[in-house]
Parts: structure tokens; C-alpha cells; sequence
């Protein structure tokens, strides 16, 4: 499996002010895109994810994935 040398990180806060404009809990959003609270918090907190959970999120909360996420370069 070929590395990636990117990581997807949430842009300024994006995740986090989407989600409660959106009016969802972080534990609604969390189970609305099949993965954990504690993992969501992680991800709004800058941790990176993937490019099928960011695009989920994305979609959930009604927003493109470019204003929530940014891609960095990881080399």
C-alpha cells in the first residue's frame, strides 16, 4: 500500500462551528457519521482523518469540504 504524505486537519475551527451552527451535539454528529465523540473531538481539535470521514462531516453538516478542512503536506 503506497504511503500518503498528506493529512487532513480541520481549518481554524471550521469542524466546530459548523457542527453547532448545523444544531447538532457532538454526540449526535458522532453517530450521524459513524464514528466516536471522543474521535470527533479529536478531529475538531486539529487531530487529522481520513478523506471518507471528512467528506462524511462535511456532508452532515451541510458545508464543502474545503471551507471545514485543509491539506497539509506531511513530508
Amino acid at each position: 500500500m503506497p504511503r500518503k504524505y498528506y493529512r487532513i486537519i480541520s481549518a481554524d475551527d471550521a469542524v466546530r462551528r459548523a457542527r453547532i451552527v448545523a444544531g447538532f451535539t457532538s454526540a449526535e454528529l458522532a453517530e450521524a457519521i459513524g464514528i466516536s465523540r471522543p474521535m470527533l473531538s479529536s478531529i475538531e481539535n486539529g487531530a487529522g482523518t481520513s478523506v471518507k470521514t471528512a467528506h462524511k462531516l462535511a456532508e452532515a453538516v451541510g458545508r464543502p469540504f474545503e471551507e471545514l478542512f485543509v491539506v497539509q503536506d506531511a513530508r
